[in-house]
């Protein structure tokens, strides 16, 4: 079930600023290093990643602003 929360971030805008960087769901998958399986589940509203790896995905499509508001959320190791 979704709640409001993860419906925002649910899936075409990351599937936009994926596709509109050029890359391919695999490539984006591999360099933020999530299964491209369960990033194909997020972009379809039916899976969640972690905040550390939103971070990650953001960080490869050039979601600056959304990678900055997650950024003080994660452990300092991760956000290094």
């Amino acid at each position: 079930m979704q709640t409001d929360s993860t419906s925002a971030l649910r899936s075409p805008s990351l599937r936009v600023a994926r596709e509109a960087k050029g890359m391919s769901l695999r490539a984006a998958a591999h360099l933020s290093g999530i299964d491209p399986g369960h990033l194909s589940k997020v972009e379809r509203g039916e899976k969640q990643l972690s905040i550390e790896a939103l971070y990650r995905l953001a960080l490869v499509v050039d979601l600056d602003e959304l990678a900055s508001h997650l950024k003080p959320l994660l452990p300092r190791e991760v956000a290094a």
